[in-house]
């Protein structure tokens, strides 16, 4: 649990201060629009009304609350409107990278990312195209050994195949297999696909299960 509790809670300050401005810009407006409806409609009307009454008090409350209530809508209209744009920003490239990452994971590495100039995310557009054009780099040196290799194994077939075979050659073909097979294997040398704690989970595993078969030998021997 506290392995993955956030300290640091300005991790894209630009990003974040942005939408904070945004929000707080959002906010002061409704507040002086509201202050503003009310001054306007309830304290002008009071100031205005010579012989302020009760009733007469009431009945300005009850206008300016009318009024009120039908400028909220007008805010939370245009508030709405507002959000919708500014959160396409941000939804868009969110979108685009969802709908790349599943094309990618179908198998085509040639999809890049492409965002539209203002929307938000570019940064995670670059490293998402540098991922993609590393893994793309990695398939094909993988490819490119997997053809010496093919190529290495038909050559030592050849050498098999012949009546006298020479003991160098084959030791040289062999070599040169083994030396393709170390260059595919660094290929995904670098790829991380299990926990560290998997492994160490495995271990006491693997070694009940040796210690139970130590134990049926001498079952069976007898």
């Amino acid at each position: 649990m506290n392995k993955h509790r956030r300290r640091t809670y300005l991790i894209k300050t630009g990003l974040q201060l942005r939408y904070m401005g945004i929000i707080i810009t959002t906010m002061l407006m409704v507040a002086f629009g509201v202050g503003w409806i009310i001054y306007h409609t309830s304290w002008s009307k009071i100031a205005n009304t010579p012989d302020l009454t009760l009733d007469k008090l009431s009945m300005i409350f009850d206008s300016v609350n009318m009024i009120l209530m039908q400028w909220i809508v007008v805010f939370i209209f245009i508030i709405a409107i507002l959000s919708i744009f500014v959160s396409h920003k941000l939804a868009g490239p969110v979108y685009r990278l969802e709908e790349t990452s599943k094309i990618i994971a179908s198998g085509d590495l040639t999809h890049q990312v492409h965002l539209r100039h203002g929307d938000e995310l570019g940064d995670l557009q670059e490293a998402f195209n540098q991922m993609s054009d590393s893994l793309r780099k990695m398939v094909a040196t993988d490819r490119e050994i997997i053809e010496r290799l093919i190529s290495a194994g038909n050559k030592l077939k050849e050498t098999l195949n012949e009546k006298k075979q020479n003991p160098e050659a084959i030791e040289g073909v062999a070599n040169d297999l083994y030396s393709i097979i170390e260059e595919l294997r660094m290929v995904t040398s670098g790829f991380k696909i299990e926990e560290p704690g998997d492994c160490l989970a495995k271990a006491p595993e693997e070694s009940q299960v040796s210690e139970s078969n130590d134990d049926e030998e001498p079952t069976n021997r007898a």
